[in-house]
């Protein structure tokens, strides 16, 4: 077990506070853009968002991301296990309609331990720097996924969009 402790200070509160408006930015500029489901192959075999194909390790999870279309750095940045909050706020709700439109759905998933790998991509149309896609898994299942940018006033979309949607 990992604790962490802190001092909290107001500008650590508002640094805090302007987080969450960005991320919450960023779901309702998601939301306002239209999903796109799809079916795509990794190493030969169809794959839909959303099936049951087991991805086990790292090199199918590149696969993975490859077939949606992004290229990708090998290793992941970050790989981190979350909890997800057995009742979905504002901005859980808002990720998980993002995550529906995909054929995915972290409802069924509440209150269980994941795991969320981050990619750093390298051809996002929009040509900014720091593009990540984040892939998460409930023990070798996907059940969530997104290409997003951390910055402020960044954007989110779908793992399955296609670059000249992205670049609008």
């Amino acid at each position: 077990m990992v604790v962490f402790t802190a001092k909290v200070t107001r500008r650590k509160i508002v640094l805090g506070l302007l987080a969450l408006c960005v991320i919450v930015c960023s779901v309702v500029a998601v939301i306002s853009s239209s999903g796109k489901e799809g079916t795509i192959s990794v190493s030969d075999e169809v794959f839909t968002l959303g099936s049951d194909k087991k991805i086990k390790d790292n090199s199918a999870r590149v696969a993975l991301l490859r077939e949606c279309g992004w290229e990708v750095e090998e290793e992941p940045l970050e790989f981190l296990e979350v909890k997800i909050p057995e009742e979905f706020d504002g901005v859980y709700r808002e990720y998980n309609e993002l995550q529906n439109r995909q054929s995915l759905d972290l409802a069924k998933y509440c209150g269980k331990r994941v795991m969320r790998y981050t990619y750093k991509v390298k051809n996002h149309p929009s040509g900014e720097e720091g593009v990540v896609a984040n892939l998460i898994f409930y023990k070798v299942k996907l059940i969530g996924g997104d290409i997003s940018s951390p910055k402020l006033g960044g954007f989110m979309h779908g793992l399955l969009e296609t670059s000249e949607k992205s670049a609008e």
